[in-house]
């Protein structure tokens, strides 16, 4: 027999549990039995929802469906009220409450001024506004109050301030007046009509309100009205109480709520008690508790210690299967201060591997659809002129149609990639001008009968394909108003776009994204153009682009939270009043917990407290909130799971970050393990001081498969496999070959094999020899072998050019010599160097990515001072030195094998002669003189060639020269140069350097030489494996993180292989 509705309201208190239990038998017992009475269970958030309806389905002998009885929001309950009295309010859908905004802030400041005037228009403040008012709705701050603020703070003459308030009465004026333009009505209005609609008896209603521990001004307003109306029959209100019935200090947060509805219901008051774990009693107790202990004790609860985030869902995983093994029956959330999405991906993935039903998410991010990042993607294109990586990003989706021919042709988005970095695409008319290019000549006759076919028809689909994607979005950039844009949207998504239309969970979300995109074009397709015009294609772009990134996409309804026996994961927040029988509470690190929450950019805590000054009254919370000055909110958040949970609760601690950097458990977890061991927790050996027990799981991954605990199957097969057993055959999917290959590559590595190519290979060297491949050799023989024997020549990336590189100004530089090189050699002097210097860059601008156009501009025209400075010293030295001249500029040579020497070959910039017949070798260097230094070290160790290279090739020179000498001349920010030592001085040791060198390749070893391990010529070397186009893929590059042992492995090998001698002679490796 249900109970009777109560005659008189009821409060009641106590933890979740015990509340949660007093409702199913209750509220749920009666509800909806009464066919003339609506009874409404208001609650704070969906979640929350879900988990009683979950809860209510798994309680015998009561239905979990029933007329008569809903549980819905605060907001959707002043909703309903309006709707029964035959108002029908309308709050504007987020497109066009954003438009609504974007007019009101363009309206506000279309004459200039205002402290929000300059940033008014970049990205992200719309929706940064949007958040303040809403915050300003929920606080009930209006004209009144804001007026309020403005004349406190002309008495206190804050001239700068008051201004401030005035403007934020003017846009909040104007944001008002374009939402009722436009048909809608802003939720303080909503609540205001709903509280109102009481002076009218006769409600079919029956409220219960239930795990609610605070309130915003505004839904407090609508509470008061319903408590003093007579609607509201019950208020379940959570906490942690004392025997005296006060709040426990990690409660307090909720003191001035309690107090509040503990005086409207005059000491009316029922305090609930659940029946916990002696462990759970215990840490409700003493969570925040001030008094120390008398004396140290364990810890009623484990601590997991994990070495980085995949390692914490694992340790979770095997925590929740252990639990499970034990009680099948038993409930389990895990909970965070903050999830991401890529924390709820793995906890998802490992509870699948270790057989775990999870509850899945309610609601993703629409952004992350797939199909809708494609729209962003390409919106984003025809924003910003159709820049390289963004197109081949949008060519490559599967779900965009291909606009391809019928001959047959396959696409090649990895070859599309290539070849418009060897074409140097960067955006805008690139594609039609580059792409119209010949191709790069292949370097390797076999290879260009195999692919340069497929190369040129490759091409000439990729200029199809970014022809056709430029038509598709051509609307997008035309579009004049909101309907034009949402036409040329829905048009693309009709006409480009592929969806799989499936009854797997994948095709279940795109059919929604696509619900969800449609449904908010339509909302775009309403908007009235004079209430808000069109901003422009590029704002109005943004807008949408800010509009889908802020909207979360329902997945929900299959099973969700109502699935029985799933583990639910979700933020202290969104799970707050969500019971369990235990719980873990992931990553409780000093970075997280305490959650350190960034103040509002344009109402800062400062501001939002002088507006509580003004507008406190005892009987009202607070109208604005706090952002960052939150930490009695942040306690009671981190006690939440101790208040929902029955039996235990465990916390987890990251060691590490992604990077490696260590991180120290919260403060707050701390204080609550010194509440059993005492103050000497708070010291960097704080697991065993204590107590506690601590489960740690090893960084290693071979070591993390011992110990105790349960494991997965895989882990199991696994752990049973590195033991010497064989596999079984439950455990086939395993890829054992894939794990003995991975193994024995790691015991090879480890052994100094397979790191590089050699000794003993047999490869074909190149015929001659020029300086930079020499000194490339001795560099890093692996880069020696993969540019000049196997030649590959990765091509860069000439989006990532914002700025000329110095080698770039260097060419330009060179490029400008050359010019008036020639007319000196030619006996007409040194030229003018400002038309040489426009040629030379109207030439490497047809040419070559220049990036920003007014920095390069800038730095072109110091090259050209430059340059003017060395012409200016040449003419000097025409005068002081007469005889000599400008013999050649330019020139390439090539000299044959004359052993102990190879055969070079190379080219020089500028030879000058004597008047009795000496050759000077001149080369530039477009570096600052300062720097300016040749160090004979490295000329004697066969580090650096060009002069040995240079002087070998002038001695070779007809009529035979009677002298020979090289100098460099360094012309960047001044001018200076450096003579370069005799080649009497360097002949003998610079050739027996660059035969151990070369024999280095002919004995066919070519390792890596990382720069952070090798030293050159006992110097530290320079760091050229930064810059490296190879590190992707080398074994030992200091650029990427990761194990010793490679490069360890690498320095024993060259100590140890005799044809590896030459790298131990001239680059000794750093002890």
């Amino acid at each position: 027999m249900p109970e009777p509705i109560p005659s008189i309201s009821r409060l009641y208190a106590g933890p979740f549990p015990a509340l949660e239990e007093r409702l199913i038998g209750r509220y749920f017992c009666r509800a909806g039995r009464d066919p003339s009475m609506e009874h409404v269970l208001l609650v704070p958030s969906n979640e929350l929802r879900e988990h009683l309806l979950k809860r209510l389905a798994s309680v015998p002998r009561v239905d979990s469906v029933f007329a008569g009885a809903s549980v819905m929001t605060l907001y959707d309950f002043a909703v309903r009220l309006l709707k029964h009295r035959g108002v029908f309010p309308a709050e504007l859908p987020p497109a066009t409450m954003a438009a609504a905004i974007l007019a009101a802030v363009r309206e506000t400041y279309a004459s200039g001024g205002g402290d929000f005037g300059g940033i008014s228009g970049t990205p992200g403040f719309i929706p940064a506004l949007a958040r303040t008012l809403s915050d300003l709705e929920e606080g009930c701050v209006g004209d009144a109050e804001l007026a309020s603020a403005e004349r406190a703070a002309k008495d206190r003459g804050d001239a700068r301030k008051a201004a401030r308030w005035a403007e934020w009465r003017r846009l909040r004026a104007s944001v008002g007046r374009k939402v009722r333009a436009m048909g809608g009505e802003t939720r303080r209005r909503i609540f205001q009509g709903a509280v109102a609609g009481f002076e009218q008896p006769g409600y079919p209603f029956r409220v219960t309100l239930y795990a609610f521990y605070d309130f915003t001004r505004l839904q407090w307003i609508l509470v008061e009205r319903l408590l003093s109306s007579g609607l509201l029959d019950e208020v379940y209100f959570p906490g942690l109480f004392d025997s005296g019935g006060n709040l426990r200090p990690s409660f307090l947060y909720a003191a001035r709520a309690w107090d509040r509805l503990r005086s409207a219901f005059e000491g009316n008051v029922e305090f609930l008690s659940d029946v916990p774990s002696a462990g759970i009693a215990s840490v409700r107790e003493r969570i925040f508790s001030p008094a120390p202990p008398v004396e140290g004790s364990p810890a009623p609860f484990a601590v997991l210690s994990a070495p980085h985030a995949e390692g914490e869902m694992r340790l979770a995983a095997r925590r929740v299967r252990s639990w499970r093994d034990a009680d099948p029956r038993a409930s389990v959330v895990l909970v965070a201060r903050k999830v991401t999405p890529e924390m709820a991906a793995d906890w998802e993935r490992i509870a699948a591997e270790y057989g775990i039903d999870t509850a899945g998410r309610l609601d993703v991010p629409l952004s992350s659809v797939p199909l809708v990042r494609l729209l962003l993607r390409m919106i984003a294109v025809a924003r910003d002129d159709f820049p390289r990586r963004e197109v081949i990003d949008v060519l490559s989706s599967p779900y965009r149609r291909f606009a391809g021919g019928d001959d047959g042709i396959t696409a090649r988005p990895d070859l599309w990639d290539l070849l418009s970095k060897e074409l140097l695409v960067v955006s805008g008319a690139d594609w039609e001008t580059r792409l119209a290019r010949p191709l790069r000549r292949l370097r390797s006759a076999e290879d260009a009968e195999t692919e340069a076919d497929d190369r040129a028809a490759q091409l000439a689909l990729l200029r199809s394909e970014v022809r056709a994607l430029r038509a598709s979005l051509r609307p997008i950039v035309a579009a004049d108003g909101y309907a034009a844009f949402s036409h040329a949207v829905r048009g693309l998504l009709v006409r480009e776009f592929r969806v799989v239309a499936d009854d797997t969970p994948e095709g279940e979300r795109d059919r929604r994204a696509v619900e969800a995109l449609f449904a908010i074009l339509d909302d775009l397709e309403a908007i009235p153009d004079r209430e808000a015009p069109w901003p422009g294609a590029r704002e109005g772009a943004d807008g949408y682009s800010a509009l889908l990134s802020a909207q979360r996409l329902f997945v929900g309804e299959r099973g969700g939270m109502r699935k029985p026996g799933a583990v639910v994961f979700g933020d202290a927040v969104v799970l707050r009043g969500v019971t369990a029988d235990r719980a873990i509470v992931l990553s409780v690190n000093e970075d997280a917990v305490p959650a350190q929450l960034e103040e509002d950019p344009l109402l800062p805590d400062d501001d939002r407290e002088e507006v509580n000054r003004g507008t406190r009254q005892s009987d009202l919370p607070d109208a604005l909130s706090l952002r960052r000055r939150n930490a009695a909110e942040e306690k009671l958040l981190f006690a939440l799971t101790a208040s929902s949970v029955r039996e235990a609760v465990a916390f987890s601690v990251l060691r590490a970050d992604a990077a490696g950097a260590v991180r120290r458990p919260s403060r707050y977890l701390l204080h609550l393990l010194s509440r059993y061991a005492g103050p000497a927790v708070f010291s960097e050996d704080w697991e065993s001081a204590s107590g506690a027990v601590v489960e740690r799981l090893p960084r290693s991954p071979f070591a993390a498969l011992d110990g105790e605990g349960p494991r997965s199957a895989r882990e199991t097969a696994l752990r049973t496999w590195r033991a010497g057993g064989e596999p079984e055959v439950a455990a086939a999917f395993v890829p054992w070959d894939k794990v003995r290959g991975i193994l024995a590559a790691w015991a090879a590595r480890s052994a100094g094999e397979g790191i590089f190519p050699g000794p003993g290979l047999r490869v074909r060297l190149p015929a001659s020899h020029s300086a930079s491949a020499l000194e490339e050799l001795a560099r890093c023989p692996y880069r020696y072998f993969l540019r000049y024997v196997v030649r590959l020549d990765p091509p860069e990336e000439p989006e990532e050019a914002l700025a000329l590189s110095p080698a770039e100004l260097g060419e330009i530089a060179h490029d400008i010599l050359r010019r008036l090189g020639r007319d000196a050699a030619a006996g007409k002097g040194w030229g003018d160097v400002s038309t040489a210097a426009r040629r030379s860059v109207d030439r490497f601008a047809r040419e070559n990515p220049t990036g920003l156009p007014g920095l390069f501009r800038i730095r072109c025209r110091g090259v050209e001072r430059d340059v003017a400075r060395l012409v200016d010293q040449e003419r000097k030295r025409e005068v002081d030195l007469p005889g000599w001249r400008v013999d050649r500029v330019e020139e390439a040579f090539s000299l044959p094998a004359v052993p102990p020497l190879p055969a070079l070959r190379g080219r020089v910039d500028r030879i000058d002669r004597g008047p009795a017949g000496e050759a000077r070798v001149i080369d530039y260097k477009y570096s600052d003189p300062a720097r300016g230094k040749i160090p004979p070290d490295r000329i004697l160790h066969g580090l650096s060639h060009q002069v040995p290279v240079y002087l070998a090739f002038a001695a070779s020179l007809s009529p035979s020269p009677s002298a020979v000498s090289a100098a460099f001349h360094f012309l960047r920010n001044g001018f200076g140069v450096e003579e370069a030592p005799g080649w009497d001085e360097i002949r003998g040791d610079w050739t027996a350097a660059l035969a151990g060198w070369l024999s280095l390749a002919a004995a066919g070893a070519f390792p890596p030489l990382p720069h952070h391990r090798f030293t050159s010529a006992g110097r530290t070397s320079p760091r050229y494996c930064v810059s490296c186009p190879f590190r992707d893929h080398c074994r030992v590059s200091p650029v990427y993180d990761g194990s010793e042992i490679a490069p360890g492995a690498l320095v024993a090998r060259i100590a140890l292989e005799p044809s590896l001698r030459p790298v131990a002679d001239h680059r000794p490796w750093r002890e």
